[in-house]
């Protein structure tokens, strides 16, 4: 099967095995990542020797990829998706990105940016606890903090709409 991937503005060629334990990277450059499921949305990759833990949540614009502790927002388009691109005929979805969802229902303790607030990658941006455990919500991409449609002590339904980063 194979995939192209977009990673922060950087596309990339992605082609799985058929037993999907083995991904290669723009396989012509043969860079081959052995890969184990260890849940539904967790794995193990051993790429040049070294061990990597990864994490995919389904978002409504693409994937939430969180590897090592690091969160990138990631699209994703299938064989006939890069084709009709490749034709002229993108799909016409609207974007998503900037959008911060919560991913799952809890409540929000703790706000760490306001609207007009510039963000990186990474920065933090609230808490949102959920059965007793404190979740920490980075921002996946840079830009401006826009609209904020929740305020501490907020709960959320899981892919409640939290707040809007512009680029």
């Amino acid at each position: 099967m194979k995939f192209n991937t977009i990673i922060e503005d950087i596309s990339v060629e992605m082609e799985f095995s058929e037993s999907l334990d083995q991904l290669l990277i723009n396989p012509n450059n043969e860079l081959k990542i052995d890969c184990v499921q260890l849940s539904s949305n967790s794995y193990s990759l051993i790429l040049n020797g070294k061990s990597h833990y990864l994490t995919i949540n389904k978002q409504m614009d693409g994937y939430e990829v969180t590897v090592d502790h690091q969160t990138h927002l990631v699209q994703v388009q299938d064989e006939v998706e890069i084709l009709l691109e490749k034709f002229g005929m993108k799909s016409e979805t609207s974007s998503h990105a900037g959008e911060i969802h919560a991913l799952i229902p809890g409540l929000v303790s703790r706000l760490f940016v306001k609207p007009g607030d510039k963000v990186e990658i990474g920065q933090k941006l609230l808490i949102l606890e959920a059965m007793k455990m404190e979740n920490e919500i980075d921002s996946p991409i840079s830009g401006t903090i826009g609209n904020i449609y929740i305020k501490a002590s907020d709960k959320v339904k899981k892919g409640e709409l939290i707040m809007k980063i512009t680029t």
